[in-house]
């Protein structure tokens, strides 16, 4: 029976959540645990990790969960691999789950590598035989060598993170649940994780994938799930919610020229300055500009990616550029330094752009400052112009 509103799930779904929500009590204080203990209520209410979220995932498809740090993304993935179960509505998940959350998640510290795999071949069904006979290719998965007869806790993260994804992949899961295992990971780790996922999708598997790389979802992913505060603020094709999403990270935590700097400290470093050439900012079609920016640091050499995003009124971006994407080194300068973007030729034909300075960590993944320039540029041809944009052209009549 489904609870009232609750829609049914689609009979071909390998997951299917329907208005699904997961509550946690919170505890301000010591005894609040006590209190909970003996009266099964806290005094300090209730946190909604997972409210209301609906999604399904059929066979042979891969679906990206996206959201900030606290959005619920883990909560969510815990609740398909029932580890936990949902305080209301319907959660259907029809085969064996493989779930690689949190690293070592299903491990013994102090058993070997070989042991945690046959181990974690119990905790989802797979007879010890069958694990024992897989041994062999688990282990050669993971490259982990005389580690493998070593206790888990003597691992580094890599190594653990190769062991776990190489036994979760290895059971013969129909639904592979993934959270960030290949943030870990070196680039030839992460090309054979992602070679093994694509792999289990197009042998008919359901994959729920997790990751703040949107390329790796982008490329890997025919839908994707947003979560934002535990609810779900967008789902559809990957590539408009992933492009929802940028646009909404690009705009948390901007600041406008002239309304002071934030506190460096808390980062590690800001953008203090940024300024347009010509000075006026009225320049005419095919016109060069300058942007200046200027980059503070609180630790000399902190590596820096920098990026320039130019936006017309309505907030559509026009185009971008940034350090990581042109293949330079990160910015790892004293604690000022200065950056001069030259723009040889402005292909606009009219209208009215802000400029955008963005910060950001030497992954390109973590921003840390940004700061908007209104109307930074206003371009003038002298007449009217029908189209956005200009370029050189030439004619010829014969």
């Amino acid at each position: 029976m489904s609870e009232p509103g609750v829609r049914e799930c689609a009979s071909r779904a390998t997951v299917c959540a329907s208005e699904i929500t997961k509550l946690y009590p919170r505890f301000l204080r010591r005894r609040d645990r006590a209190v909970a203990l003996l009266t099964g209520r806290s005094s300090s209410g209730t946190l909604v990790a997972v409210d209301r979220v609906s999604f399904e995932v059929n066979a042979g498809e891969a679906l990206g969960i996206i959201g900030e740090n606290g959005s619920g993304k883990s909560s969510l993935l815990r609740l398909v691999a029932g580890i936990t179960r949902p305080d209301r509505g319907r959660l259907s998940v029809n085969g064996r789950v493989a779930a690689i959350l949190e690293l070592g998640v299903g491990f013994h510290p102090d058993f070997s590598g070989r042991e945690n795999a046959v181990f974690y071949g119990a905790l989802v069904g797979v007879p010890d035989e069958v694990m024992r006979e897989k041994l062999d290719e688990i282990l050669a998965f993971a490259e982990i060598g005389e580690f493998v007869d070593q206790p888990v806790r003597t691992y580094s993260t890599g190594m653990a993170a190769r062991l776990a994804f190489a036994v979760a992949t290895h059971v013969d899961p129909k639904i592979l649940v993934v959270d960030e295992a290949l943030a870990v990971g070196d680039g030839a780790f992460q090309k054979k994780c992602v070679d093994r996922m694509v792999r289990i999708k197009n042998e008919g598997r359901a994959v729920l994938f997790c990751s703040h790389a949107m390329h790796l979802v982008s490329g890997f992913c025919e839908r994707a799930l947003w979560l934002r505060k535990g609810k779900v603020e967008a789902c559809g094709a990957t590539r408009e919610v992933v492009q929802a999403y940028d646009e909404y990270l690009r705009h948390q935590g901007q600041r406008e020229i002239g309304e002071g700097l934030p506190v460096t400290s808390r980062a590690g470093a800001s953008v203090a300055k940024l300024e347009i050439e010509p000075a006026g900012r009225q320049i005419t079609p095919g016109e060069a500009v300058t942007i200046c920016t200027t980059v503070v640091r609180l630790r000399p050499g902190m590596p820096l990616h920098l990026a320039f995003v130019l936006e017309d009124q309505s907030g559509q971006c026009l185009a971008c550029f940034a350090t990581l994407w042109d293949g330079r080194p990160p910015l790892d300068g004293g604690t000022e330094q200065h950056v001069t973007l030259r723009i040889p030729s402005i292909p606009l034909a009219r209208g009215q752009v802000d400029v955008t300075a963005v910060l950001a960590d030497e992954t390109g993944l973590q921003i840390i400052d940004q700061v908007v320039f209104r109307r930074a540029i206003s371009v003038n041809p002298g007449r009217w112009e029908p189209g956005l944009f200009t370029t050189e052209h030439d004619w010829e009549v014969s």
